[in-house]
């Protein structure tokens, strides 16, 4: 109790009022972050935005021209037209690790956490896992097997990644995947992309799935922890330069 004989609310926070436009783009930007939709692709026309999110036209176009303003999408008019996600160029990838440098506190907590709840995750996805999804994490790594562009590369991974906290069946572990590589997946952007690399990520996904489909919980969790481990190293090397 406080010297008023209230309880200790210390732990309560400012609120501030969110607008509907600000939901809508949060989740269009966290979309092309995780490369749900990849550069040169287009969004779905205004109206049906507006079926999707329950919103007015006007809603949805304030949400666009936040997108713009980031730099993560543009508008052409014509019969051709419409809003289309924009590549990554060197100034987003300079502004990203310049980010990277001045928020190192906070990207090292995100790494720390994520060393925790993927391995788990990849151990849950053992637990849980059935002929037909381990056909579906097959078929996500024989992509990244293919020739492929960097923006196709990073989306597989993401893809397969997101695919395990799936079948982990568990909503905590679901989300908790999809916002580490929401807050990760602009610095995963800063590293190398070569037929190496494309190469060491396939072999490495497959001992994850190797492990899954043998439904060895401790394997699974060691490899995943592997797997994400070095990809924290590359970036600490990558801010070091």
């Amino acid at each position: 109790m406080t010297s008023n004989n209230y309880p200790d609310l210390s732990s309560l926070k400012h609120v501030s009022a969110q607008k509907v436009s600000d939901h809508i783009f949060e989740q269009l930007k966290e979309s092309i972050i995780l490369k749900e939709i990849l550069p040169e692709e287009q969004l779905p026309p205004e109206r049906e935005l507006c079926s999707i999110f329950n919103a007015s036209r006007l809603t949805v176009r304030e949400a666009i021209q936040r997108l713009k303003e980031e730099g993560l999408v543009e508008q052409i008019r014509g019969a051709k037209g419409g809003t289309f996600i924009l590549p990554l160029t060197a100034k987003i990838h300079e502004k990203t690790k310049e980010s990277l440098i001045n928020q190192w506190d906070e990207f090292q907590d995100i790494f720390v956490f994520r060393n925790f709840i993927e391995p788990y995750t990849a151990k849950m996805a053992a637990l849980n896992i059935s002929e037909e999804k381990i056909e579906e994490l097959h078929q996500l790594n024989n992509q990244i097997s293919a020739p492929c562009e960097r923006e196709e590369f990073r989306s597989n991974d993401v893809k397969f990644h997101l695919k395990i906290s799936e079948i982990a069946n568990n909503i905590y572990f679901q989300n908790s995947v999809r916002m580490i590589r929401t807050k990760i997946n602009p610095a995963l952007d800063l590293l190398p992309f070569n037929e190496d690399v494309r190469k060491k990520t396939y072999e490495e996904h497959q001992f994850i799935i190797e492990s899954i489909e043998k439904q060895d919980k401790s394997t699974a969790k060691k490899v995943m922890y592997d797997h994400i481990f070095g990809t924290t190293n590359k970036l600490e090397e990558i801010i070091r330069e």
